[in-house]
């Protein structure tokens, strides 16, 4: 299911890559991307959408929605069967640009629901197999800051997620959930 959601937003940006008409760009940008939840055990993968609208002045209205999965599956007599994580967030925000406008950074303030779900299997020689599984939802709250290069329709996009729940013990709680994602933002058409 990850590589059909990676290859999927890799079509997307295709064809929206090789519409060349110019016409007049609308407030809706896309940017899809692809990153990592670099701080757990095990390391998750991550493909990532974020839609923007710009509002009036510099604010601006977002959605992103991302999906992780484990990359390495056995690590250290632990067999990985699933470990995901699913994200969807709103918020709203303001965009701070250049002298040039060729850069731009988006500061957003996000809320929305994660779902987590594992199950692995310590597997060590002379001991028997333990399984654990286990699946939650809560709430995510946080801040979604992308730095932007390009000034016409498309751009490179660099993002990192910074996630204020659960609030106690912030913020070594929340450390295991920040991402990092790099992609393509591209403004749509009217």
């Amino acid at each position: 299911m990850r590589n059909l959601l990676i290859i999927g937003l890799l079509l997307l940006t295709v064809s929206l890559h090789g519409q060349e008409q110019e016409q007049s760009l609308s407030r809706f940008t896309i940017k899809p991307a692809v990153g990592a939840l670099p701080w757990g055990l095990p390391v998750k993968g991550l493909a990532a959408v974020s839609v923007e609208y710009s509002l009036k002045g510099n604010w601006v209205l977002g959605a992103h929605a991302m999906l992780a999965s484990a990359v390495a599956k056995n690590t250290y007599n632990v067999e990985t069967n699933y470990s995901y994580q699913l994200s969807q967030k709103v918020g709203i925000g303001y965009t701070m640009t250049g002298p040039k406008k060729f850069v731009r950074l988006t500061v957003l303030a996000m809320g929305g629901v994660r779902r987590i779900a594992f199950k692995e299997t310590l597997n060590y020689p002379g001991l028997e197999k333990i399984t654990t599984q286990s699946s939650t939802t809560m709430p995510d709250v946080g801040l979604l800051l992308d730095w932007s290069l390009g000034r016409k329709r498309r751009t490179f996009n660099a993002k990192v997620y910074l996630p204020f729940y659960p609030f106690e013990g912030y913020p070594v709680s929340t450390f295991q959930h920040i991402s990092i994602e790099m992609g393509m933002g591209i403004r749509l058409k009217r």
